[in-house]
Parts: structure tokens; C-alpha cells; sequence
């Protein structure tokens, strides 16, 4: 099969499937699973995009093995967060709006739940993984706080106090130092391991959405209220705006790294925008309009 772009657009009325074959800069539409659906998180496997997870409202997670085409249960669960290790593929975490997580260790395969932690039922509302190690997971949930499993969801440990509104976005700040960023009520904060949070300055409220782009030079990505991007390349201690073309003034709800390069990342939004960064985040570029709401993305390659 010829190298092909794919791209997993979650949204209030399903999950927009798109491909650039050949990488010739075109995204073509080539489905939409899900129809009158809304897709609370999405996942395709690095290493095998064919493989994806779609947290869909009454449908728990669905699989896929051909690249979206058709889908199978994989968990009854209500799904509000799927998070995979970097670090080792078929590492797999969810978070399901009771509290509970999960973890697959072949890849989605099978399934077992993780060790229950401080937050009760709270809602897990996000979750990111160690850029460096499959075994550190950070979950943060609809009661403001923020937990850290070092063991892969054998125990938990809080990060600070409890924030003051619900976890929207979740990001590695200093992975050697395991320091966070994270978002709640419109507001960024820094902070972790085990202190305390402190406020952090951006151009505009946050919308929620967080991204972390590996590389020589980490970059930070936070979306903006005003459906801009915000852009930190000195682990947040500053913020510039990047240049967002096409996106209109309505909040940003989700912003995805690629998995197949560390300089591109897609962004959407309720407006039904979807966006493409090509330079890690200082400028973007609309991809295509008039979509359902975006509430998540997941970007990947089939060589």
C-alpha cells in the first residue's frame, strides 16, 4: 500500500475520517463512521495506524483494524480520555467518566483496570503519558485534581492541591523533572511533581486543549478562547501568539501532535475548523471547513 497520511477527526456527529495519499498535501475525505455520534477521544496505534480507538457517547471504546473503515467493541465503558505511551506502542490508557482507568498492555488486545486513586468517581478528563517511559502516566479529573502513577497505575500520588475547576488539558512541562501544565476554568498553571501550582500567563484565556512537541527543542501549544494558538518554547515561562489563518474567533477544543513528525500538528474546534501546523506551531493553516464540532483528532502515516 502506498504512503498515505490518515487523520481521525472526532466530532459531535461522529468521526470524520480523512487521507493524503501519496503526501501530495491534499486531504481527501473517506468517511464517517459514527454518524450522529459524538467522539469523546480518539487514538491511532504510531506504529500501526490501521489500528484505532474511538471513545463514542453510548457505544463505550470501538476498535478499528482497517484505518476506520469498520469497527468492533473493545470496552463498554464510557470513555473521556485515551492516552498512549510513546515510549512502547501497545501501551494503552483510558479514563471513563466513573474514575476508573484502564490499561492494555498488548495494544488494545485486552484490558484490566488500574489501581483506584484519591478522586473517588470523579470523571477522568485527561491523561497524557511520559514522553520518555511507558510506566509514568498523569491523569487529571473533573474534581480540579491531578495524580501521577509511576508504576504504570499500581498507585497514585496527587500533584498540588486540587485545582479549581475541572482538568481540560494536560502536558509534560520538563519531562526530566516530571513538571506539568496543565488547564481548568480557562486558566494554564504550572507545577509537579508534589507541589504546589502556580498561575501561568497567557496572551488570552485557554480554551483547554494542551499539546507538547518533542524535539531537539520541546514546544509547548495552548489553545486560546479566542480560537487562537499560543506558543512556548522555554517550557512555558513565556507565551507568544502564532499566526492561526482561517480559524474565526471561536475556542479551540483540540490540538493533536502528529505522530510521524515532530514538526506538524492539526488543531479544530467547535466552528467546525480544522487546522494543520507544518513549522511546530507558529503558523496555521486551515485544512478544511464547515466540519460537525471537533472535540479531538488523531494524525498518523501508513507507510
Amino acid at each position: 500500500m502506498a504512503k498515505a497520511g490518515l487523520l481521525f477527526v472526532g466530532t459531535d456527529a461522529g468521526l470524520v475520517l480523512f487521507s493524503n495519499p501519496n503526501e501530495i498535501g491534499r486531504w481527501l475525505r473517506i468517511g464517517q463512521p459514527f454518524r450522529d455520534q459524538a467522539v469523546r477521544a480518539v487514538w491511532a496505534l504510531p506504529d500501526n495506524p490501521l489500528v484505532v480507538f474511538a471513545a463514542v457517547a453510548a457505544l463505550g471504546l470501538q476498535r478499528s483494524d482497517d484505518g476506520g473503515q469498520t469497527w468492533r467493541a473493545a470496552l463498554e465503558q464510557p470513555v473521556g480520555a485515551i492516552a498512549g505511551a510513546r515510549a512502547a506502542p501497545s501501551r494503552l490508557y483510558l479514563g471513563a467518566a466513573d474514575g476508573a482507568i484502564y490499561r492494555s498492555d498488548d495494544a488494545g488486545e485486552s484490558w484490566r483496570p488500574c489501581a483506584a486513586g484519591g478522586w473517588g468517581a470523579a470523571s477522568i478528563t485527561a491523561l497524557t503519558a511520559a514522553s520518555g517511559e511507558a510506566e509514568t502516566i498523569y491523569a487529571g479529573c473533573g474534581d480540579g485534581s491531578v495524580w501521577v502513577s509511576r508504576d504504570g497505575g499500581g498507585a497514585w500520588q496527587a500533584v498540588g492541591a486540587p485545582l479549581p475547576a475541572a482538568v481540560d488539558g494536560l502536558a509534560e512541562r520538563d519531562p526530566g523533572a516530571g513538571a506539568l501544565l496543565t488547564t481548568a476554568g480557562g486558566a494554564a498553571y504550572a507545577g509537579g511533581p508534589t507541589g504546589g501550582w502556580d498561575t501561568i500567563g497567557l496572551p488570552a484565556p485557554a480554551a483547554g486543549p494542551l499539546a507538547r512537541l518533542a524535539g531537539h527543542g520541546p514546544v509547548l501549544l495552548a489553545a486560546l478562547a479566542t480560537g487562537a494558538v499560543a506558543r512556548s518554547d522555554d517550557q512555558g515561562a513565556s507565551w507568544a501568539l502564532a499566526e492561526v489563518a482561517g480559524a474565526g474567533p471561536d475556542p479551540l477544543a483540540a490540538i493533536a501532535p502528529a505522530s510521524y513528525h515532530v514538526d506538524t500538528a492539526f488543531a479544530g474546534g467547535g466552528a467546525g475548523q480544522l487546522l494543520i501546523s507544518t513549522d511546530r506551531g507558529r503558523t496555521w493553516q486551515l485544512v478544511k471547513k464547515d466540519l460537525p464540532a471537533i472535540r479531538c483528532i488523531a494524525a498518523a502515516r501508513l507507510l
